[in-house]
């Protein structure tokens, strides 16, 4: 059941670029990585989920360059969102394999990340607050690939934490 909610994340991560432009090499680069992130959620290896999370924020930030549209707040939160389901889907199931997994389990995990989710919605709306009162001494040229490489860099601090 967890490994269908971090499917469902990575349809959610492979569509939100094509909302945005749809060149054939983003589609190209979107199918691979979701392949890549099936297979990481089908065989419970989180380097490839991990590998495939990184693939879809590069590809969803290339498709922001290559339309030429501005970063809006609901397709970074949805962006932020689908990796959250998939990355924590994934490593669900993989942590739960052989367990016997009951409602009350499943329904503590979907109140986290519902919690989760919506503070992450406030502190992107005030980062978002943030960024527009520093948003001229930054050149335009460089902001997609500045916001990037945070994502990134948040994504393997989480990733690459101490257990």
């Amino acid at each position: 059941m967890t490994r269908l909610v971090a499917c469902f994340g990575a349809i959610v991560l492979f569509a939100i670029p094509l909302l945005v432009t749809i060149p054939a090499a983003l589609v190209v680069a979107g199918v691979m990585a979701l392949l890549v992130a099936v297979v990481g959620i089908v065989t419970y290896h989180p380097r490839a989920v991990t590998v495939a999370a990184c693939a879809f924020l590069g590809i969803y930030t290339a498709a922001l360059l290559v339309a030429g549209a501005p970063v809006d707040l609901a397709g970074a939160v949805g962006e932020g969102l689908a990796l959250l389901l998939m990355m924590q889907g994934a490593e669900l199931s993989r942590s739960a394999r052989r367990a016997t997994v009951n409602e009350t389990v499943l329904r503590s995990q979907a109140v986290g990340w519902t919690v989760f989710g919506a503070s992450t919605v406030v502190a992107a709306g005030l980062v978002m607050l943030v960024a527009q009162a520093v948003a001229g001494a930054i050149p335009f040229a460089a902001a997609p690939l500045i916001a990037a490489l945070g994502a990134l860099g948040v994504v393997l601090a989480l990733v690459l934490r101490p257990l």
